[in-house]
């Protein structure tokens, strides 16, 4: 997918997952997502992706303490 692309519809499952929850204070668990959302692991790594080129302005996604932290505006 491009950066101009619209997310599509797992993505905007997992955008309204990590809005959800404080992934900024605790690390990011991808296999919890997965299992939570119904979908592959492989594809929330898509879709973090996806999510972090449509919505930069809204997603800041850093390491820290061995993990992903998510912090969203």
């Amino acid at each position: 997918m491009a950066a101009d692309e619209p997310l599509d519809e797992v993505d905007e499952r997992v955008w309204a997952y990590i809005r959800a929850y404080d992934f900024e204070k605790y690390a990011w668990n991808t296999e919890e997502a997965a299992a939570e959302l119904g979908i592959a692991p492989t594809r929330v790594y898509q879709a973090l992706s996806q999510i972090q080129k449509v919505k930069r302005r809204q997603i800041f996604l850093h390491f820290r303490d061995g993990g992903i932290h998510i912090q969203t505006e």
